[in-house]
Formats: C-alpha cells, sequence, structure tokens
C-alpha cells in the first residue's frame, strides 16, 4: 500500500506545501529505450538517507508544467510526450532536491534547451505570470552557474523569486539544472536549507543525472 506524506516543495524557489507519493520499483529495460524511471536520479546517488517519492502528476504531461523558468510561453512544452517528476527527502535535513525527466518528440529536447538559454538572457526584472495554478506574477533574479561535469547542452542557474503563492507573500532561493542527451531533457532543483550547501548538491546531483542520461 502506498504511504502519503506531505512534504516542502518548490516552484523554482517559492515554497509550497506538496503532497508526495512513494515511487514503484525499477521498470524492466526496454528493448527499444530504457523507461523514465531508470534515467532519473537515484536516492543513493542524491546522498546517503535520502529518499525517493515521485510527486502528485508526476507521470503525466497533459496539465503538468515542465518549464517555467521565468514565466511561460516554452514551445516546447507541446512538443513533450512522457515525463517523469520525483521528490528526494532527507529526515534530517532541510536540502530538498526533485528531479523532473522528460521526453520529446524529435528536435523537442533541443528547442527546450534552446529555450531555457534565451529564456535566462532575457528574463526581465519586473514580475512576469506564472503558468503554475496557484502562483500569482512572480519576479525572477537569475545567475548563471557552471559545472565540467555538465552536459554540453545544459543551463544551469540560482534564481532568487519573489511573488505571492496561495496567497501568501515568498521569496526563497533555489537551483535549476537543466541538460539535454537527445530527445530527453533532464531538469533538477533543489531548495531549503543554505544557498551554498544547495549548490553543492544541485551539481552534485546533476552531474549524476548527466552520466545516466549518456548511458541511455
Amino acid at each position: 500500500m502506498k504511504r502519503s506524506v506531505v512534504v516542502l516543495g518548490v516552484v523554482l524557489g517559492l515554497a509550497v506545501l506538496l503532497p508526495l507519493t512513494e515511487a514503484s520499483g525499477r521498470q524492466a529495460v526496454s528493448a527499444a529505450e530504457r523507461p523514465m524511471s531508470q534515467l532519473a536520479l537515484r536516492a543513493p546517488q542524491v546522498g546517503p538517507g535520502y529518499r525517493a517519492q515521485v510527486v502528485p502528476g508526476g507521470r503525466k504531461v497533459q496539465g503538468q508544467v515542465t518549464l517555467d523558468l521565468c514565466g511561460s510561453g516554452y514551445l516546447s512544452e507541446a512538443l513533450r510526450t512522457e515525463r517523469i517528476q520525483i521528490g528526494y527527502l532527507h529526515r534530517r535535513s532541510p536540502l530538498a532536491v526533485s528531479n523532473e525527466v522528460v521526453r520529446y518528440r524529435r528536435g523537442g529536447a533541443e528547442l527546450a534547451y534552446a529555450e531555457l538559454d534565451t529564456r535566462v538572457s532575457r528574463c526581465p526584472r519586473t514580475p512576469v505570470p506564472s503558468p503554475v495554478r496557484g502562483v500569482g506574477s512572480l519576479t525572477w533574479r537569475l545567475t548563471r552557474i557552471s559545472d565540467p561535469r555538465l552536459l554540453r547542452l545544459s543551463v544551469a542557474v540560482q534564481a532568487r523569486v519573489s511573488g505571492t503563492v496561495n496567497g501568501k507573500r515568498k521569496v526563497a532561493d533555489s537551483f535549476a539544472v537543466y541538460q539535454v542527451h537527445g530527445n530527453v531533457l533532464s531538469a533538477v532543483y533543489t531548495y531549503g536549507g543554505t544557498v551554498a550547501a544547495q549548490r553543492r548538491l544541485v551539481l552534485r546531483a546533476a552531474a549524476l543525472s548527466a552520466k545516466n542520461l549518456r548511458q541511455s
């Protein structure tokens, strides 16, 4: 029987409470392509003591947003064919991680990368509407980060986001690393804890995500 828990989730830095459902076991490898669950980070890759759980709607495409960095308007969203999003929590640490893996129709993943790269460079300093239900207009402050372990097609940022979530004013820091390999995009998000701890964790986890993608 699945166990439901409530944990601290994030909309790229804005804290909200999200119920998570325990992830199922790994599926058998397909002859054509690996299942999405095998492309995602495993809990031990995130760190000792972390547990993996699929977020609500984490296997859906329709009605679920993947790219909302600095607002909406991503044309690549319509090219998604499959996705999984998993949250990773530690009982004794405020640091939380999420890994979203998305498969696209041909050309969709590279389009997503190009859109993200452009959006980081051109994100306005004024509030922009969020495509996420229950979230009002958000003000983004994005800073690029880098790491030699990431894939060539990667966008990595530190995000400070302020705005209203479910009627409450929020300001928070988070990190996001997006990487593309073939027709798959893997995004690793961190939130909670100190900025320095988040950065170390997101880059380590993203490096291991890159390894998972190379093996696909």
